[in-house]
């Protein structure tokens, strides 16, 4: 009787470990993980005096900011145009965040704001490649853009693009996990 129960509980032992590791179950655990810390983009907006020169990347952040301006989220005053000199065609500016920006805003001061862009989401689990040797898992993730603020203009990532990243999951006694304390 002891072996028959001795033999049963390590057929239970052993066939509760050896649990693959699914796309969908990958995926699934690590959406709850970003539940909990989501892949928050944010950008830096310059407050107060703010100079725009010539150049190529100036003159586009300068068409978002007043881009920003019509919408009401900021609000740009010129200070003045410099006409001599090697910053010839710049233009300085004084810039200040509305009240429709408020729900944007993670951090600011008097000089600058870090400002939402966007929150990447799993879109889904491309690939999961298992090492039984080390008990981790390796997890090809897809992921795309959600909850896009106006701010993404700013965003050196173009939120239409899919993003993916590898992510490493671990096999403990109560299954895979990825961000849970073991």
């Amino acid at each position: 009787m002891k072996k028959a129960f001795l033999l049963l509980f390590t057929f239970t032992i052993i066939s509760c470990g050896s649990e693959n590791l699914s796309n969908s179950k990958a995926e699934d655990i690590i959406s709850d993980c970003l539940e909990k810390t989501p892949q928050q983009r944010q950008e830096l907006l310059t407050l107060g005096k703010a100079t725009f020169s010539t150049k190529d990347y100036d003159v586009k952040l300068l068409n978002n900011y007043l881009q920003l301006k019509e919408e009401g989220y900021i609000e740009m005053e010129l200070i003045k145009e410099i006409t001599k000199g090697y910053r010839k065609g710049s233009k300085e500016y004084n810039i200040k965040l509305t009240d429709d920006a408020i729900d944007y805003i993670i951090e600011s001061n008097e000089r600058s704001a870090f400002v939402k862009t966007f929150i990447y989401k799993v879109d889904e689990v491309l690939e999961v490649q298992e090492t039984p040797a080390t008990n981790t898992a390796k997890a090809k993730v897809k992921f795309e853009a959600k909850d896009i603020t106006p701010f993404a203009i700013l965003s050196k990532k173009d939120p239409t693009e899919f993003w993916i990243k590898d992510f490493k999951l671990t096999k403990t006694s109560n299954g895979w996990k990825y961000c849970d304390n073991f």
